[in-house]
């Protein structure tokens, strides 16, 4: 269906007002988040159908020259090319299978890949089973929000800062709708670093690549992923490659560049 620009402003405003209600992911600034009442407080139940989760096998690297920018554009439809200042997607580039995440899972509404969603449902079952309630806060966005996300942070804080703390069109994970954002209620349902020394965010940083899910951003690594710690932003690589990236000691952007 063609959409016009007046729609795609539309969409984009209404998707920064949720941003901003949730901290925009890729380093997020520490907006509040308001507490949800005791009837809208995500109840964790399996509520969704798991899809079974396939091999995930890379495409081939990426070939293609850097453009103009010295970036280059890599494969659309491969859930383990690097998404980094040096690397991005086309701007039509989107799943062809995107799937809600569950209300009882998340805070507002989410869509990620299919072969995301069961592992994402099953992970946060078993996180609730060891008392730990996760909602996700923020999952797919594609290339016009990011836009809308990245312009209202430059806005805000000035280039510098927004580079650090959020991605520019094209560059995000968010697009790949592999990509999750947690939070929870002990940090109010904010996107802050205090989420990775709370038990969930502890839990998660220990058993999230059982599920297939690795920390984009983590603690001093900001020299080499080009943004600060953000505990909250996990993406789905599966299992096998999760557990071989754990293994490495590498960062998340060393490994995806080294395949």
């Amino acid at each position: 269906m063609r959409r016009t620009r007046a729609w795609w402003r539309g969409a984009a405003a209404l998707a920064l007002l949720l941003l901003a209600a949730c901290g925009g992911g890729e380093g997020a600034t520490s907006e509040f988040v308001p507490l949800p009442s005791a009837a809208a407080t995500p109840s964790i139940a399996a509520t969704a159908t798991a899809t079974p989760e396939p091999n995930v096998v890379a495409a081939a690297s990426p070939t293609a020259a850097p453009d103009g920018d010295g970036v280059i554009v890599v494969a659309c439809g491969d859930p383990l090319v690097p998404l980094d200042k040096r690397h991005r997607l086309e701007e039509d580039c989107a799943p062809a299978d995107l799937r809600p995440v569950p209300a009882a899972f998340a805070w507002g509404s989410h869509s990620v890949a299919a072969a995301a969603l069961g592992p994402l449902v099953e992970m946060l079952e078993d996180a609730a089973a060891a008392g730990h309630r996760l909602v996700v806060l923020s999952a797919y966005r594609d290339y016009e929000v990011q836009r809308g996300a990245f312009r209202s942070h430059v806005e805000r804080l000035g280039l510098e800062q927004a580079e650090r703390v959020s991605a520019r069109p094209g560059h995000s994970e968010h697009q790949l709708g592999t990509t999750v954002d947690f939070a929870s209620a002990a940090v109010n349902y904010e996107l802050v670093e205090a989420f990775g020394d709370t038990p969930g965010g502890r839990w998660l940083a220990e058993r999230a690549h059982e599920y297939g899910f690795a920390l984009s951003y983590p603690r001093g690594a900001e020299a080499v992923t080009g943004y600060q710690y953000e505990p909250w932003h996990f993406r789905w690589l599966g299992r096998e490659t999760a557990a071989e990236l754990r293994a490495s000691g590498l960062t998340l952007t060393e490994f995806l560049r080294r395949r």
